[in-house]
């Protein structure tokens, strides 16, 4: 086994080294990350003593899974990390006080959207040619295969290979912002 630094663990050599119970490698995930858990648990009206406990139950989670070999990364360990903690400190906010739902704020943002935006010329049917044509797939398929196809999340799921309806609607939102963007520019 080739003996490594804290310095010098790239993405690839970590994985490995965690399966293995590399001491390091833990060591070197746990203080890597930590900034970023305390940033977002501080942003997000916590403590540093509620950022350690969320941290450790989010460490603990990932190692579990892991070394269980229930995992399959589809991203880089840092965010996958991440994730876990935020949605267990949302879990944990959800008790606190009262959670905003996103759905509801994509509602309350479009009606305000809506009002504010009446004088706002819209693109004509070239411009949003061209600019669904210059986002290349998977953004072209999805998006054509919502808003003119009609079809579900469920469906695009299927037909485009994604894990899950979730997965096809944080995808969605991505695209819609390119393709405004897009629209933007041209």
């Amino acid at each position: 086994m080739v003996k490594m630094t804290a310095t010098s663990f790239s993405e690839e050599m970590l994985l490995p080294a965690l399966q293995n119970q590399d001491e390091k490698a833990i060591k070197y995930i746990y203080n890597s990350y930590w900034p970023m858990i305390l940033q977002m648990v501080k942003t997000n009206n916590g403590s540093e003593e509620e950022a350690k406990d969320l941290y450790q139950e989010g460490m603990l989670d990932f190692l579990e899974k892991l070394w269980s070999g229930k995992l399959v990364l589809t991203c880089k360990i840092k965010t996958f990390i991440y994730s876990i903690c935020r949605n267990k400190w949302l879990y944990h906010l959800r008790g606190k006080q009262k959670f905003v739902d996103i759905e509801d704020y994509i509602v309350m943002e479009k009606s305000i959207t809506e009002e504010t935006e009446t004088d706002v010329a819209l693109p004509n049917d070239d411009q949003l040619k061209k600019a669904i044509g210059l986002l290349g797939e998977p953004c072209q398929s999805l998006l054509i295969g919502f808003y003119y196809l009609g079809l579900s999340l469920e469906a695009l799921s299927e037909k485009l290979n994604y894990k899950s309806a979730n997965v096809v609607k944080q995808q969605k939102f991505r695209c819609k912002d390119r393709l405004k963007r897009l629209l933007q520019s041209i």
